[in-house]
């Protein structure tokens, strides 16, 4: 995994300025229209018009996308951290907010461009983060969701393989994400994957539709998975501890 799609999508719930309406052009994609603001680079917005209905699809496994959302592609990446307010974070490629996703150009990646794949794979990993956000409401409870929880559900969703993960990132601090972030991200993808195969998707589809009723994610997932949250993170870190200890 290039580490660029490792460390792309670290999301919050983040309000900035939306791009100007008049150079949107909307792409529907089943129930969702993706207003897309593609700049200049008409290949590069072709390919993402190619790649779209396979993100938009993936990252709606557990969960619907609002009605509308914005895909704003940046010439550059000084453009990307002044749209999202995220500066100092030369790794980031792309970033999730409620209905809406800022697209570094593939041109200005490290190898000058994305194959299909790997755009469809960087697009569902942040769209599945608009499902999420738009499953809590704009009342900022998506802080209040565990990283493992969001990251996890977006690399699982975007089809990602990451094979880093321990105990202690279970409950990842913030200083992690600047110390160790794909020890992040591949802890959170063995914790959803653990969750998915213990549970199942329609308990996460559930899971969703309690926190689109006003439900706190720890009543939330009490609810959908049968056992507290505290429960399944402490089940977790047992066995991660034992497999270092074991390993």
């Amino acid at each position: 995994m290039l580490l660029p799609l490792l460390l792309a999508a670290i999301t919050s719930v983040h309000a900035s300025p939306g791009p100007d309406s008049r150079s949107l052009e909307p792409v529907r994609v089943d129930g969702t229209v993706v207003e897309l603001r593609a700049g200049e680079d008409a290949e590069v917005a072709d390919q993402v018009r190619r790649v779209l209905p396979r993100a938009v699809r993936a990252a709606a496994r557990w969960g619907s996308l609002p009605a509308s959302v914005t895909l704003a592609i940046h010439a550059t990446h000084a453009e990307l951290e002044a749209a999202t307010g995220r500066e100092g974070n030369p790794w980031m490629r792309a970033w999730a907010r409620i209905g809406a996703v800022d697209l570094q150009s593939p041109r200005t990646w490290s190898r000058g461009h994305a194959s299909d794949e790997a755009l469809t794979q960087i697009l569902a990993h942040e769209l599945t983060h608009c499902v999420l956000f738009h499953a809590v409401g704009r009342d900022g409870r998506a802080r209040q969701i565990p990283i493992w929880f969001q990251e996890g559900m977006a690399s699982v969703a975007a089809g990602e393989r990451h094979t880093l993960a321990r105990a202690d990132a279970v409950s990842s601090p913030a200083s992690m994400w600047r110390t160790d972030p794909k020890l992040v991200y591949g802890t959170a993808d063995r914790a959803f994957r653990d969750l998915i195969l213990r549970f199942g998707d329609p308990r996460v589809r559930l899971l969703l539709a309690r926190l689109g009723e006003g439900h706190t994610f720890s009543v939330a997932f009490r609810d959908a998975m049968g056992v507290t949250l505290a429960e399944f993170e402490g089940d977790l870190t047992r066995r991660l501890s034992a497999v270092a200890v074991n390993g």
